[in-house]
């Protein structure tokens, strides 16, 4: 089997692929895979390779068969005994854990502790392996209710997890510890290790520490990992395989020196090197990188005829054999991709007598190439400075930044003032490397963008990956080995951006409104309001390192997977925290043509803060009202509302009035009854087929004279599931239902599509629609 382990591996994948997603992928994968070992004119290759494939489809339909719930819908749970798999994430106020039942089923656990002394002693308490007594209420995970966003109900069922528990409390007198496993032993170590670093580092250092050392990035700087992530370098702020084999080589060293003879090494390094697995997090790349390591040492131990191809695919069929839906985990996707890619590359890309600075290139440009799939279908970009960063970087992560994390955090335990002064110099040279990056990350075309690749999309991409290989294996510039991937990046930008079809979204942002209004053929992008957050101030214990927002965690990733880098016209009806909240976060990350503002709106403390930001980004800024408007091939736009420049609130919103896409919509921002009546009174017939309702359905708006007049055909309702406020409000259901009008709520539907060309379209939600509820 030397040198045909490859074609397992590749059997093993079709196998899983085939079983989880029987779709044009898979099965091109599996026919290109038996061509090619029909190529080789073997029968018994093709026989394993049949074998091997049924089998892991048969493992991974098993998978999905047990991957089941006891529990059949939420319901409250007494007295549960519930085991920490894993030592629990304390971040503010919020606790969140595995935890299994005495009949093995794994519960999320999330708990929102209620004071800081509690927070102290379930620090000070809680650990790997400690069953606690406890109540609480099962809910089901939320599944995504925008296109293209996290999926976290299906992310939690790759795992084995159906359900989130909620405890009603938690406490230390109702738990007690069981027999502690070795990796639970483990993970305590982590955890106290990582706290150390937090008491003993300096803070920027300390996050850094922490990721190097213990594969804990939690820490991380938002500005910091944004700064990363567009360099294309944030894998160094990870454990990778690079790292692992580093501290291999260390701990070899160390071990040779100290008098061991190589058996002993073999079998230290045997049992240190799992277990490092498991101080690190157990993330997939450092599995991937130990289970090679080890095959590695035992190849040249007992002289097993491997390749490292062959290592390669025996550690990915292992990987597999363990937990087949770890093919969805994006770092195992990035670690085998980019590893196969150096793997096979290294016999044509990588020349012994080459210079080092070229040797790091060719792994920057392959690393980059492999990733691009990757990195595109679920984060819509990749860098294109990754391959000078990567110059920078790698030498100063490896030789600089690691060794003296992993001193400093062993001279920390002798209390030497040396650590000290040690350690605030490497703080500062870590906050330098920060800005650099920052300022790196920034640059004009520094990041590409490439939207959310279709299946044909994925495959072209391949292909020209693909293609730069077989090129470059022919000794051609490397300038023209990327013609080919190069001109189908540009054909997939140019079919995304000038589209014939044209899509109106009410985006889900809770509640508030954010509305994208996408031209055909690119002649406007529009966005009504941005959706935003009420904020509250909270003590400082309850504070979260990286709390949720609606602009950074919802806006940009949903705009970028559309392709979309640019908003022509940013539209903010008017000064309310639900509507504007996250536009600061756009600004900055989007290129915006111009913000429309309601007059004089900037009275308002966050109008004016939005305002005083787009000033400083060079972003016009302009006071519209009633009379304003703009027209293209595509349609028409006018606001009809307000009619004067006095600012009052909610019956001073942006009324926008448009004509597009074969219909006529009426956006009305949070206008209220006083609004519509002047509306009415100004406006003797308005024909509208999609009017936005306004204010979230709220009972102060919607009144039956206005909804009568423009006699709309479909109402959209933005309002948050579950929201405090009770939007919408049953009289206003109750009225739009009389008139016959069809109704779509974000809080039900989630976001709610219509996507259409010059000839018309259709409406779409991300959740289904009840159509006999909503006839």
């Amino acid at each position: 089997m030397s040198g045909k382990w490859v074609y397992m591996a590749l059997a093993a994948f079709t196998g899983v692929l085939l079983s989880f997603e029987l779709h044009l992928i898979p099965i091109l994968i599996s026919s290109l895979g038996m061509i090619r070992v029909i190529h080789r004119e073997s029968f018994k290759l093709l026989t394993l390779y049949i074998t091997c494939m049924l089998f892991f489809y048969f493992v991974s339909e098993r998978v999905k068969t047990a991957n089941v719930s006891q529990y059949e819908s939420p319901a409250k749970i007494q007295a549960v005994a519930l085991t920490f798999k894993e030592y629990p994430q304390i971040d503010g106020n919020r606790l969140k854990a595995v935890a299994i039942t005495p009949d093995k089923e794994k519960f999320m656990l999330l708990y929102k502790i209620p004071s800081e002394n509690q927070k102290n002693d379930l620090m000070h308490n809680l650990r790997s392996g400690l069953t606690c007594i406890m109540d609480g209420q099962l809910v089901r995970p939320e599944a995504n209710r925008n296109e293209h966003a996290f999926n976290y109900e299906l992310y939690l069922k790759r795992m084995d997890i159906h359900w989130i528990f909620e405890p009603d409390s938690i406490t230390a007198t109702d738990c007690h510890l069981n027999k502690a496993s070795p990796a639970g032993v483990l993970q305590n170590m982590r955890a106290s290790g990582i706290q150390t670093i937090e008491n003993k580092f300096p803070e920027k250092l300390a996050s850094y520490a922490a990721a190097l050392i213990f594969g804990e990035r939690s820490l991380i700087s938002e500005e910091a990992d944004r700064s990363y992530k567009q360099l294309g370098v944030v894998h160094l702020l990870a454990i990778s395989g690079l790292h692992v084999g580093i501290i291999a080589g260390i701990v070899f060293f160390l071990c040779i020196r100290s008098g061991m003879t190589r058996e002993s090494v073999f079998w230290t390094l045997f049992i240190f090197l799992p277990g490092y697995a498991v101080l690190s997090g157990g993330n997939p790349p450092v599995i991937r990188a130990v289970i090679m390591a080890i095959l590695l040492l035992s190849s040249k131990k007992w002289r097993l005829p491997l390749s490292t191809l062959d290592i390669f695919s025996l550690s990915f069929i292992l990987f597999l054999i363990f937990d087949p839906l770890l093919i969805y985990h994006i770092g195992f996707q990035l670690s085998y991709a980019v590893t196969f890619a150096l793997t096979l590359s290294s016999g044509y890309f990588f020349r012994k007598n080459e210079q080092a600075l070229w040797q790091m290139i060719n792994i920057s440009v392959v690393s980059m190439l492999s990733s691009l799939p990757v990195l595109s279908y679920h984060f819509y970009e990749f860098s294109l400075i990754s391959i000078a960063a990567n110059l920078l970087f790698v030498p100063f992560y490896t030789l600089i930044l690691l060794p003296a994390v992993f001193i400093l955090f062993a001279v920390s335990f002798t209390g030497s003032p040396i650590f000290n002064m040690t350690a605030a110099v490497v703080d500062r040279v870590v906050q330098l490397s920060e800005k650099i990056a920052s300022a790196a990350g920034s640059l004009p075309f520094s990041v590409i963008l490439t939207g959310k690749p279709s299946t044909l999309g994925m495959i072209f991409i391949v292909s020209g990956i693909l293609a730069f290989f077989v090129l470059k294996e022919k000794r051609i510039h490397p300038l023209k080995c990327a013609l080919p991937l190069i001109f189908i990046l540009i054909c997939h930008s140019a079919i995304q951006k000038y589209s014939a079809y044209g899509e109106v979204v009410f985006i889900d942002v809770g509640q508030g409104d954010s509305i994208l209004i996408k031209l055909p053929y690119n002649q406007g992008i529009y966005m009504i309001d941005t959706g935003g957050q009420l904020s509250f101030p909270v003590a400082e214990w309850q504070e979260r390192r990286k709390p949720f927002k609606v602009g950074r965690d919802t806006l940009i990733p949903f705009l970028k997977s559309k392709g979309i880098s640019r908003i022509d016209k940013l539209i903010l009806t008017h000064s309310d925290a639900d509507h504007i909240g996250a536009a600061d976060e756009l600004i900055g990350e989007l290129e915006i043509g111009e913000i429309l503002i309601s007059p004089n709106s900037w009275i308002k403390p966050i109008m004016a803060d939005v305002v005083n930001k787009a000033f400083k980004e060079k972003i016009a800024v302009k006071e519209v009202k009633a009379g304003y408007g703009w027209e293209n091939k595509s349609g028409s736009f006018h606001f009809i509302y307000p009619f004067d420049d006095e600012y009052e609130g909610n019956d001073d919103s942006l009324v926008l009035y448009a004509s597009f896409g074969r219909i006529d919509w009426l956006f009305t921002g949070d206008l209220e009854k006083g609004g519509e009546q002047e509306v009415l009174s100004r406006y003797s017939r308005l024909d509208i087929d999609v009017l936005k309702v306004g204010h979230h359905g709220s009972r102060g708006s919607s009144s039956e004279p206005f909804i009568q007049m423009i006699k709309p055909e479909y109402a959209i309702i933005s309002a948050g599931k579950s929201n405090r406020y009770g939007h919408p409000h049953a009289e206003v259901l109750e009225i739009l239902e009389e008139e016959n009008i069809r109704i779509f709520r974000t809080d039900e539907h989630g976001a709610i599509h219509y996507r259409f060309t010059s000839k018309g379209g259709t409406f779409k939600t991300v959740l289904p629609y009840d159509s006999e509820r909503n006839p």
